[in-house]
């Protein structure tokens, strides 16, 4: 590929800095003007002001550069790379600066009325020209492209971990709506430390509770200590799977092991791949050994207990992964093909039926009714959501086709030519892995309760990413000799250039679009609302009653409300998979407490009686929440005190209970 002249790069790069500029100048002057702050505010004027002035001047660059002037800009640049280099070890501080300034203005400014995609993307934009440049005066010998691409990675992976700052939080609620809920079931496993009685773990995720319940280790510990390392959880595990991926491809160049390690980061974050998932992902790429079939047995067994006791659709997974690596590495060498398939036949065999004898145990032995762990099995399916939908606009099969065409696209022009030199039965073994994920993903991703992202297809994408990193970077092995075969470690395959901006951009945009999760600011108000918990919650206890929190369970696992026993049943997750499986059991149960009125307080999200049906987002779980427990609730019970900003209401009996068909009757 021909070298790209140095003025055409400044004219792209100007082109796109003044559309992300105009957008975001649009955008904020429409926001400020619809809340009537423009011309009121010296400040949101001012502001209006300022991004006007940078969209002239980045005009008048641009112009210039089709001027006479563009060689006195060229020149400019020169000398600015040029100071730069001379100032050393200080570029490695202007790196840190440009990426916290980065951080802080797409991150942490929740003010003036920037808090937008546009703006987001112009500062992403603004800083990956920064990293290039700086990159290069630190002596990086590389084309600008190549920079370029690093650069785009860096921002957005730095982007990732800055998303995740905000939830490191000392604010006592949930910062979403199951957020603190999971910290609650983490407990469980030191439930006698925690609450002074034995409480059965959780039913669903056990593994990632598991993972989340270090921090119980220390004994008090804070609930932004536990924030803090489920962030470590999530970053720490997508980065080990990445960095191990690279590590297995053991690409020749740095900045390429670097540009793919960030890349896989990315991607494995979009579905997301749930870190306990990851787990056993990473079990099998440290215990696959193509010499020692005994030792990738051993890691595929120890891969699969952990899947067991994680969810069903991940029982083949392990064994899957390890069969799915045999069959891009191994050939057929005059073997008959029923003593090739032995191997991955039987880690893929063994490791489900190791997972499936594991959950079993694990339902046993937990203390649950072992009817509760087949609940999705009852749960309805809701295929419109397959295609686009107010729960998510993109539609699983669309999204799934988008996220898959980078790694597809790779494959395929990694493989031109090469095909018939493998044996059609590796293909076929690959290719049955795929479809037997992408369907099992589908399928889940239809139940009632899932379908808004990508996460049930998380199996799916971890595959996928391997097989395309084996085969772009050559770590497969054909049966037959071909023409100029490509190196292992160097790409195998020459892309177009519009097609390497396709496959860096998709993953860094799906990135942006995710903003953070902040708290609420107005922090007297916060005291009041836990004031009046604590308050009421001590009285209903005293009074020799119960206070069920159905939310902010949180509140009695840290200590934020102290001397109030906690009622194991209902937490709101579980109470809500058991209203989406209408399970008459556990169901049956609640309704009858709730006609008894054994609970004197009830703390839980606001309740109102309102159906949605599918043309809403979410709208057969909100309604299967309505029939099964909100209308219960409000039978029985009365709101009498709500934080609406905090999203949390406090419930007492009613005196006079209305006239209730419950749809599971006591």
């Amino acid at each position: 590929m021909r070298p790209i002249p140095r003025i055409t790069l400044l004219r792209a790069t100007l082109v796109v800095t003044i559309w992300l500029s105009v957008a975001t100048f649009l955008d904020y002057i429409a926001r400020t003007y619809q809340a009537e702050m423009l011309f009121v505010s010296r400040r949101y004027t001012g502001l209006a002001v300022l991004l006007g002035l940078l969209v002239i001047f980045e005009a008048v660059l641009l112009v210039a550069a089709w001027t006479p002037w563009k060689d006195k800009l060229l020149a400019w640049l020169d000398t600015l790379l040029q100071t730069l280099k001379k100032l050393g070890r200080w570029n490695t501080l202007f790196f840190v600066l440009v990426l916290a300034a980065f951080a802080y203005f797409s991150v942490a400014l929740p003010i003036l009325y920037l808090n937008s995609f546009n703006f987001r993307l112009l500062v992403y934009w603004l800083a990956v020209l920064c990293i290039s440049a700086l990159l290069r005066s630190k002596g990086v010998q590389r084309n600008f492209p190549e920079l370029f691409a690093a650069s785009l990675l860096l921002v957005a992976v730095f982007y990732k971990v800055a998303v995740y700052l905000p939830e490191l939080s000392t604010y006592p609620f949930s910062l979403g709506w199951s957020e603190t809920s999971r910290y609650y079931y983490a407990s469980l496993f030191f439930s006698e430390q925690v609450y002074g009685i034995q409480i059965p773990p959780s039913v669903l995720h056990p593994t990632r509770y598991l993972m989340q319940a270090v921090p119980f280790l220390i004994p008090d510990s804070p609930l932004w200590l536990h924030r803090l390392w489920q962030v470590f959880l999530w970053l720490g595990t997508t980065f080990l799977t990445s960095y191990l991926l690279t590590r297995r491809l053991a690409i020749c160049d740095p900045l390429k092991r670097w540009v793919l390690l960030a890349w896989s980061f990315l991607f494995l974050l979009i579905g997301p791949v749930y870190y306990h998932l990851q787990v056993t992902v990473i079990i099998v790429l440290l215990g696959y050994d193509r010499r020692n079939p005994w030792k990738t047995f051993a890691a595929v067994l120890l891969a699969s207990i952990w899947a067991g006791i994680s969810r069903i659709n991940w029982f083949p997974v392990p064994g899957m992964l390890a069969a799915t690596i045999y069959f891009l590495e191994e050939t057929l060498a005059e073997r008959p093909v029923w003593r090739y398939l032995l191997k991955p036949v039987l880690w893929v065999g063994a490791g489900t039926l190791v997972a499936f004898a594991v959950q079993t145990l694990y339902a046993f032995a937990s203390g649950n009714p072992v009817e509760q762990f087949s609940s999705s099995f009852t749960s309805d399916l809701l295929w419109y959501r397959l295609l686009p939908n107010p729960t998510y606009p993109m539609g699983v099969l669309p999204a799934v086709l988008l996220v898959s065409s980078p790694l597809l696209w790779v494959i395929i022009a990694s493989l031109a030519g090469q095909w018939k030199a493998y044996h059609p039965i590796r293909w076929a073994g690959i290719m049955a892995i795929l479809l037997v994920l992408l369907a099992g993903g589908v399928v889940v991703s239809t139940k009632i309760g899932g379908g808004s992202n990508l996460h049930n297809l998380d199996a799916y994408l971890t595959l996928l990413l391997v097989i395309g990193g084996w085969c772009y970077y050559a770590r497969s092995t054909p049966d037959l000799e071909t023409e100029s075969p490509p190196i292992p470690g160097e790409p195998a395959a020459r892309l177009p250039w519009i097609v390497i901006l396709y496959i860096l951009v998709l993953p860094v945009y799906l990135t942006l679009i995710t903003g953070p999760v902040t708290p609420p600011i107005d922090r007297q108000r916060v005291d009041r609302a836990l004031a009046a918990i604590d308050s009421l919650a001590n009285a209903a206890y005293q009074s020799s009653n119960e206070a069920l929190f159905i939310s902010e369970r949180q509140l009695l696992t840290y200590g934020l409300i102290r001397s109030v026993p906690l009622v194991p049943e209902y937490e709101k997750v579980f109470l809500m998979e058991m209203a989406m499986a209408n399970n008459p059991n556990y169901l049956g149960q609640f309704h009858q407490d709730l006609k008894n009125q054994r609970f004197a307080l009830i703390v839980s999200e606001p309740l109102a009686v309102r159906y949605k049906g599918r043309a809403k987002s979410f709208g057969e779980e909100n309604d299967a929440w309505v029939k099964n427990v909100a209308e219960p609730i409000l039978c029985y019970y009365e709101p009498f005190r709500t934080f609406r900003e905090l999203k949390i209401q406090l419930l007492k009996p009613r005196s006079e209970p209305g006239s209730c068909t419950l749809p599971f009757s006591p």
